[in-house]
């Protein structure tokens, strides 16, 4: 009995990480940016590569409403059946931005869990600082909690007013949509 029970979750197992490894992720991609396209949100001159289990996404461009927005170097997609992550890694927001947020940002880590299918983990650091929290998909709200770099309080005070002081010295961003 114990051993059929074994062999059955074997299979299960088996047939689930074959079903992602064999997933076409490059269609998959095509099709959201596609997608994208009627936000006006065009990623162009990305290199896409399978990597069976993920999905990388080197040199991207992001453009919004034809104005080009972000250089993402690396872009790393991993979708399991429990638990799908997104990794950029070294991006440069457009010089529009410079004058309200430092246009470097190391890394941006989201994470989805489906035991908590209501919010989506973000983390994220930069020349801005660093920043925690998550996106509540229920309620539509993103709340940030963020330590910013000394760059951030002395040259994007306008931007550190937006931030919320918190008691213990750290600062909130709290933004619905």
């Amino acid at each position: 009995m114990v051993n059929k029970l074994l062999m059955f979750l074997a299979y299960v197992a088996f047939f689930v990480l074959a079903l992602m490894y064999f997933t076409p992720k490059t269609s998959l991609y095509y099709m959201l940016e596609k997608e994208l396209k009627q936000y006006d949100v065009i990623i162009s001159d990305e290199k896409v590569t399978d990597n069976g289990f993920s999905l990388s996404i080197d040199d991207a461009t992001v453009y919004v409403k034809n104005i080009d927005t972000a250089i993402l170097k690396e872009l790393d997609i991993k979708l399991f059946a429990f638990y799908n992550a997104i990794s950029l890694k070294d991006i440069t927001l457009s010089d529009v931005t410079a004058s309200f947020i430092p246009v470097k940002i190391k890394s941006v880590d989201l994470m989805y869990s489906i035991i908590d299918p209501l919010n989506l983990k973000i983390d994220a650091e930069g020349a801005f600082g660093t920043a925690s929290g998550s996106l509540s998909i229920s309620e539509r709200k993103l709340h940030l909690d963020v330590v910013p770099s000394k760059i951030m309080h002395s040259k994007y005070k306008n931007t550190m007013r937006q931030l919320k002081k918190q008691k213990d010295g750290g600062y909130s961003y709290d933004k619905a949509f």
